[in-house]
């Protein structure tokens, strides 16, 4: 008879089954203020070998979605309802302990600042080696050959000098390296990037960026990528979700949505872009993300949006299909916007 940590790692490998499927997630904060749910009834799906971009602006839940995920939340935080499913199975059936043996080996996580995320008193090479002597179970210096060569693939320099580093000898660049080579260094089948970009220079995020590309290709691994650079989508994604004040509201393929943005957030959000006009203002959004404890009735982009009427006041939009595979949350869709 199969043991609870026996199906865990026989989940199914079928390409036709998303590596990642979330449904009607909602997440909740018991506060002083009451129940607050900075995910509210998100649908999101990640399929096998593709790089999904989660844009939006900061506040707008992306992170707390990936804690979520990752059983990251902070105390008074728990999933009241909904799923998430891992290669076909819902994982959040199984215990803490069960599903930290996904974690790091299956499912791993990439933070957007690493000086916080490395532990700055033990070496980077020990912090790497001791994820393959988990989850692999190699002896201390088989991990450590390993370790060498994915520091020398990801483009570290003296790879075997900078294995005895500490976090505060490297620069910003090495360090995230670092925490790439811990996430990929077991081919997990799902990578959760947050905001791996955010931190470094506009040079250094081309090389990290065209480094997740590369490595995502030749591992196969699917990609959650967490970002309010609608740049950094267009470079690596194949499909968009944008995120506001806890719900999803526009979903497509990355061509579809830059050639046709529908939803007025969206559009707000590729007009603030910077372009070759040289000289030209930039629009900005007015307005700023509702606070949890004070979300509008209605569309919750409604007090920001220069369309909004007042069926966006009174009603509470669902996801519409304005073309196949492009979801648009709008009442107006698709009469006016």
């Amino acid at each position: 008879m199969k043991t609870q940590r026996d199906k865990i790692q026989a989940f199914s490998p079928d390409s036709d089954i998303a590596v990642l499927k979330i449904s009607g997630l909602r997440t909740c904060l018991k506060t002083r203020k009451g129940r607050l749910y900075p995910v509210d009834g998100v649908d999101l799906e990640v399929p096998r070998g593709q790089i999904v971009g989660l844009v939006g602006e900061s506040g707008c839940g992306k992170s707390m979605m990936a804690n979520s995920i990752m059983g990251l939340l902070p105390q008074g935080g728990m999933i009241e309802e909904g799923s998430v499913t891992f290669c076909g199975q819902d994982f959040l059936r199984y215990s803490p302990e069960q599903r930290r043996q996904l974690y790091g080996d299956r499912i791993t996580l990439i933070f957007q600042e690493p000086m916080s995320s490395l532990n700055p008193v033990i070496r980077v090479g020990k912090q790497v080696t001791e994820v393959l002597m988990l989850h692999k179970q190699m002896s201390r210096e088989e991990a450590k050959h390993q370790v060498i060569e994915m520091f020398r693939s990801v483009g570290i320099p003296e790879p075997e000098r900078r294995f005895s580093c500490y976090p505060h000898e490297l620069s910003g660049g090495l360090r995230q390296r670092i925490m790439i080579s811990a996430a990929m260094i077991c081919q997990p089948d799902l990578l959760i990037a947050d905001e791996p970009t955010t931190a470094l220079d506009v040079t250094i995020e081309a090389q990290i960026l065209q480094l997740m590309r590369k490595l995502q290709q030749e591992a196969g691994t699917s990609v959650l990528l967490i970002t309010h650079d609608l740049g950094v989508v267009a470079e690596v994604c194949d499909l968009v979700y944008v995120m506001y004040a806890g719900k999803i509201v526009e979903a497509a393929d990355v061509y579809e949505l830059f050639r046709n943005p529908t939803h007025p957030y969206t559009r707000g959000l590729l007009g603030s872009l910077p372009n070759r006009n040289i000289g030209k203002r930039l629009q900005s959004i007015p307005g700023t993300v509702p606070m949890l404890a004070e979300m509008p009735q209605g569309c919750r982009f409604a007090p920001r949006c220069p369309h909004a009427a007042q069926a966006c006041i009174e009603q509470v939009p669902a996801m519409t299909e304005v073309s196949q595979g492009h979801l648009v949350r709008c009442p107006l869709i698709p009469k006016e916007v």
